[in-house]
Parts: C-alpha cells; sequence; structure tokens
C-alpha cells in the first residue's frame, strides 16, 4: 500500500461490550452522555467521559464494535477487513499504547514489485513510476502552498498527466482518498500530517481497538432512528426503546449523516448539514484468498501489482504474516465495480491477474476467499472520508458543538489525520472535552 511519500479487529466477539440490557432504557434519570457509534472516535469519547465519572453509553448499531476497524481470523489468520496501517508514527497515539500492550508493531518495508504480464520488472524500468510519483507530490504541495482548492488532478501540469507512468501513480493516489484525483480537494489532502514509518499489526488493528475498549459500555444490535435535541438534553430513539442524556457524541461516518439514516429533531443547521455532504466517503476494499501452499516465489511478504492502464488493478500483499494468505486492495471507481460485480467475481478478478503473472497453477492451488463491501454496508456505506473541491474547511465545522447539546466525532472531522484510525481517535478525544465542557455549563 503506497503512503504519501511514495504516493503517489479479535474484534467481532464483542459480546462482553453488549451486556447492557434492556432496562438501561427503561431510566430513572438522563445519563450524562450518549454516544452514537462503536467506532474508533465513540469508542475514545465513550472511554474519556468515562474516566472522568461521567454517566455514558455507547449506542451501536451492528452486533460488534469496530465499526472500519475489524480484524477477520476466519482464514486462519489475523486480517483487518478495514483499516490496517497505523499511518503517520511519529504522531500516531495507537504506536505506544501498542507497545505498552505487548502488540508486535513493525515498519511496511515490503519490497514493491511490478509485473508487466508475467514478466518482473526491475528497478530501473520503474524507475519512471518513481519519478512521476515526486513530480506529483511536488506540485500537489505547491498548489496547496498557494492555497487553492482545486480538484488534486488540477495541480498536474501537462506533462505529468501525458507521462506513460501516470496512470499506475494516480492508483495509488486513489488509493489514499478512495477515490480518484478529479474528486478530491488538493488543499484539504496536503493538510494531513504524515510524519513517521507506516506500521502493521500481526494481530490486527480491530484487535488493538477491541483491546482498547474492553471495559466501555456499549450497547449492541441498538441503531438510532431519530435523535431529538432542545435547549434542555437530547434524546437517541432506538429499536429498544427512548434513551435520555445531557449531551450526545455523535459518531458516524458521513455517510450514514447525509443518507438519512438519522433524523435530527430539530434539523441540524444548514451549514452543519451540508458539511457531511461536502465530505463523502471514497472506498477501499479487499479481497483475502488462500492457498493451499505458497504460490508466489518469495518465501517473504510482497506487494505485487500488475502494470495496466486502465485502472482496474488490484494490489496484493502477498504471504500475510508468513501464512499462505494473500490480501488484494482496490480502490476507487473499480473498488465499487468489483463490489457491484459480488464477491466470487471479485475473487476471480483477483485470481485472473495473479495468474497473468505466475501461471496458471495458482488456480489449482487456491483453496478460499473472502470480500469486503463496505460502500453497501448500510452503517458504514463506504471507506473514508474526503474533502470535495471547492470545499475546504468542512472538517472545521463539524468540530463545533450543536446548539449546546450535540458533539461530532469521527476521522472525517479530523483534519491532519482524516481517513485513520488515529484521527478518529483523535476525533474522538476531542469530543469529550467538548462534551465536557458542555456539561460544566457556560463559563462565568
Amino acid at each position: 500500500m503506497l503512503n504519501r511519500r511514495q504516493l503517489l479487529q479479535g474484534i467481532g466477539g464483542a459480546a462482553a461490550f453488549g451486556s447492557f440490557s434492556a432496562r438501561l432504557l427503561a431510566q430513572s434519570a438522563p445519563l450524562d452522555v450518549i454516544v452514537i457509534g462503536a467506532g474508533g472516535a465513540g469508542l475514545t469519547a465513550a472511554k474519556e467521559l468515562q474516566a472522568a465519572g461521567l454517566s455514558v453509553l455507547v449506542l451501536e448499531a451492528r452486533d460488534r464494535i469496530g465499526g472500519r476497524a475489524f480484524t477477520d481470523t476466519s482464514l486462519g489468520v489475523p486480517w483487518d477487513r478495514g483499516c490496517s496501517w497505523l499511518r503517520a508514527s511519529d504522531v500516531n497515539p495507537w504506536v505506544a499504547y501498542a507497545r505498552q500492550n505487548n502488540f508486535e508493531v513493525f515498519a511496511d518495508e515490503f519490497p514493491r514489485q511490478i509485473y508487466d504480464g508475467s514478466r518482473l520488472m526491475g528497478g530501473a524500468e520503474t524507475a519512471g513510476l518513481r519519478a512521476v510519483q515526486d513530480r506529483m507530490g511536488r506540485e500537489m504541495a505547491e498548489a496547496a502552498r498557494r492555497g487553492l482548492d482545486i480538484p488534486a488532478e488540477a495541480a498536474f501540469t501537462q506533462a505529468t498527466l501525458a507521462d506513460p507512468w501516470y496512470p499506475l501513480a494516480e492508483k495509488g493516489l486513489t488509493w489514499w482518498e478512495g477515490i480518484e484525483p478529479p474528486n478530491y480537494s488538493v488543499l484539504d489532502s496536503q493538510q494531513f500530517i504524515e510524519e513517521g514509518d507506516d506500521l502493521m499489526i500481526p494481530r490486527g488493528y480491530g484487535t488493538l481497538l477491541a483491546h482498547y475498549a474492553h471495559a466501555v459500555p456499549v450497547r449492541l444490535r441498538t441503531p438510532v432512528s431519530r435523535i431529538r435535541w432542545t435547549a434542555r438534553g437530547v434524546t437517541a430513539d432506538t429499536n429498544a426503546g427512548a434513551i435520555s442524556a445531557r449531551v450526545v457524541v455523535v459518531a458516524l461516518p458521513s455517510a450514514v449523516i447525509t443518507d438519512g439514516a438519522v433524523i435530527f429533531s430539530p434539523h441540524l443547521p444548514v451549514e452543519v448539514l451540508q458539511a457531511h455532504h461536502d465530505l463523502p466517503l471514497g472506498l477501499m476494499n479487499k479481497v483475502a484468498l488462500k492457498f493451499k501452499r505458497n504460490v508466489f516465489p518469495s518465501e517473504r511478504t510482497e506487494f505485487w501489482q500488475l502494470r495496466r492502464n486502465d485502472g482496474r488493478g488490484i494490489e496484493y500483499l502477498t504471504r500475510l504474516w508468513d501464512s499462505n494468505v494473500c490480501i488484494g486492495l482496490s480502490a476507487g471507481r473499480f473498488a465499487y465495480e468489483l463490489e457491484a460485480a459480488g464477491e466470487a467475481a471479485t475473487i476471480d478478478h483477483a485470481l485472473t491477474e495473479l495468474t497473468t503473472m505466475l501461471g496458471s497453477d495458482l488456480r489449482r492451488q487456491f483453496d478460499r476467499g473472502a470480500t469486503t463491501a463496505w460502500s453497501s454496508d448500510p452503517f458504514a456505506r463506504g471507506s473514508y472520508s474526503h474533502c470535495l473541491p471547492g470545499r475546504y474547511g468542512a472538517r472545521a465545522i463539524l468540530t463545533r458543538p450543536v446548539g449546546g447539546r450535540i458533539v461530532f466525532a469521527g476521522e472525517h472531522t479530523e483534519q491532519t489525520a482524516y481517513g485513520t484510525l488515529h484521527g478518529a481517535h483523535m476525533s474522538g478525544l476531542r469530543a469529550a472535552r467538548e462534551a465536557r465542557r458542555l456539561l460544566a455549563g457556560p463559563s462565568t
């Protein structure tokens, strides 16, 4: 997986979190805070508020916690269906938490291999790709320095766009944002702080989040249909009844809000609803392939991709944790296309690409596979946020409380770490601070 410099989750066992019975909804007094959504942002906010001695409950529609951080072990090895990399490790608080709690982490220094058909291309042959990636990075940085809130693609010179390696380099940017460069703001994207290596966790990022949240009070299978808010407090309507609190932290993906899955009464201010629309979710999906034996020429883990100019390629992480499991990643328009085609078609496409690179024996060694489908997941409706061109500043709008009762959290609200679990965590910390401030009342 390419980071910016290259340009260019045991979470399923959540029964312990769902031990809050229906009698909790028959309240004698409002809670201090309701948190809507048990992803990284909501769990962080709830844990901070609980530590401050406040009464808090997280309401989660799924039958598990974690949201888009979910580690799957069904293929015999942990693989993250959602977020996988600890980005920006020098400023990522999950790194310290992982190390303090005996989670192994290591830098993603896997070799990147590019195939031209069945032929592995050498480093000298792919120098053009690295050159255009570097040029794209400089051109985007210059556009942002000038304050240009334009599509990322508009930052590129004609020479860059005409470069024969541009289609493959563009795919790297699409993986980062979940959507192609014509569709997101270069100014917004360049605010991301990337300091330090990208790290990975063999036990899974979702597993790490579950460890962090083990004592957080969560009620599972409790979707919220409406949030009613007044000057006196908030009430969440759920499938198990209504529950009231003094403040609500809404930690849902932006697309869940814009699609009207949760209704606000009264309606949200126009600029707040518009900000959610300005931060849609892109798409990154995965296909996990388990083989009967090692079908790759190396015993080590590597990243592979087939050189193609049609945008319909998958990038493959081979030999995951020294196993016979390979993880493929697709993003943007092609990820939507594969998701719509279904799991069998996605697996077939991946096997066809790998067969092109390695030969027909690979199919005979295939055991079983699994795919993600984040855009059709009703509780996610995509993977991670990007900002529409011309709408820079939308993230900042969502950091402001609404009506003294509603606080928003989620990776889409975190300007310098959007699209990441550490961004969700940072937004949860902010939301907890805001909730405490609101509960304390006006300053004198």
